[in-house]
């Protein structure tokens, strides 16, 4: 069993083959320097300097050993044939397979005309992470290009350390492609109330440097500013180039897989560079988060020990941000029906997501249960009226089919 990728399908898959009794070798081919790690924490506890790597990583080097597992560092995968059963690392060496496990998430994206500055930084690895904390140390005003998750969670971090933030973000209202305008218009709202200085509908015209340092930015609405840290949050690339040496079918921006999130035969493709034809949602999805990524390292580790089965799960994502605390199962666009229930104004309130009547994601601000119970109904497929949503007196559990009624 031959894994490449170092991150959360990566390291789920091999624990979850352990446990699962699987006896053959393991070996994890990762280009990270580090031992995996829980990335969450890299824009918010560990970039504060409120925990250290120890609590980051997701096992102790010793459990590896113990499972079995053989990790290794700091390799990357050049090349490869699924027929002939073998890859081909950077420095020359192959390594065959009988099964092979991609895991391989994505770049950062960097947009034309930023300049390659020594504080102009992105945020994917724990080392990245490790250099924004100590950049935010020394720096007075944090620049974020992109208020998408990572944006915002670092610019929350920052407001917490006391740092001034200026976000810079091209759409009219943040995440709105994600979670639909009036969604977006609070989280705008969130970050506005804790001091965030966020410029929407706004690029950046010029970036102003002396020396190897990007000193401040002249705006589209015409404004100066100055920064000494800019972070470039604007999404990633999926890492495609081995899957494309590999012949693996590409769709989608990512690799196309089935219901059992299996390329070929003996393939399987996990996390950010799956496009998976989920079983539950009828469609193929692909998502670029933590617990996805996680969670499907699990569902192959499971398929390939029990025999190749359908990987059920729903999509699921949180993020935490000041006080609030966000949760999202499901799959859907902002484009989709929202259905709105609970205290809007104070913050605490579910979105329920609909298309032809089917509830196809649940987002929730401080409502947890609600969530769960609307990843029920997402689960159901039932058709549902929006105002049997909308009262907050509704039974979610009976309008899913799960009390018997």
């Amino acid at each position: 069993m031959v894994i490449v990728g170092g991150g959360g399908t990566g390291d789920a898959a091999a624990f979850a083959l352990r446990k699962k009794g699987f006896d053959g070798d393991i070996a994890i081919l990762s280009a990270d320097l580090d031992r995996p790690y829980d990335r969450p924490y890299l824009s918010k506890e560990f970039v504060r300097g409120e925990i250290e790597a120890p609590k980051v990583f997701l096992h102790e080097e010793a459990d590896y050993a113990k499972e079995h597992i053989e990790l290794q560092l700091d390799q990357r995968v050049a090349g490869g044939s699924v027929e002939e059963r073998k890859l081909m690392l950077a420095g020359g060496r192959e390594v065959s397979f009988d099964v092979l496990v991609l895991g391989l998430g994505g770049t950062p994206r960097r947009l034309p005309g930023i300049p390659d500055a020594a504080n102009v930084v992105t945020l994917r690895s724990l080392r990245d992470s490790q250099a924004i904390r100590d950049a935010l140390g020394r720096a007075k005003r944090l620049l974020l290009i992109g208020a998408g998750f990572i944006g915002a969670e670092v610019a929350a971090s920052a407001r917490k350390l006391g740092k001034d933030v200026l976000i810079v973000e091209a759409l009219p209202v943040p995440l709105q492609r994600a979670l639909g305008r009036e969604v977006g218009e609070i989280y705008a709202g969130i970050h506005r109330d804790e001091g965030v200085d966020l410029r929407t509908d706004t690029r950046v015209d010029v970036w102003h440097s002396s020396r190897d340092r990007v000193t401040g930015v002249t705006l589209s609405d015409g404004t100066r500013e100055e920064a000494d840290l800019a972070l470039v949050a604007v999404g990633i690339e999926p890492n495609l180039e081995l899957p494309k040496a590999l012949g693996l079918p590409i769709e989608g921006g990512g690799v196309r897989v089935d219901e059992g999130l299996r390329a070929a035969e003996d393939v399987y493709v996990g996390g950010d560079i799956a496009l998976h034809r989920h079983p539950v949602l009828g469609r193929s999805i692909r998502v670029e988060h933590w617990e996805v990524a996680k969670n499907q390292g699990r569902g192959i580790g499971a398929s390939i020990a029990d025999g190749h089965t359908p990987y059920r799960r729903l999509p699921y994502f949180w993020s935490d941000q000041y006080d609030v605390s966000l949760e999202y199962r499901g799959h859907a666009s902002g484009d989709d029906t929202a259905v709105w229930r609970g205290d809007r104004a104070g913050r605490q309130f579910s979105v329920f997501y609909l298309r032809k009547g089917i509830v196809e994601a649940v987002l929730s601000l401080n409502d947890s249960k609600t969530n769960e119970l609307g990843g029920k109904l997402v689960e159901s497929r039932r058709r549902i009226e929006p105002s049997a949503l909308e009262s907050s007196g509704a039974d979610l559990a009976e309008l899913a089919g799960l009390t018997g009624s």
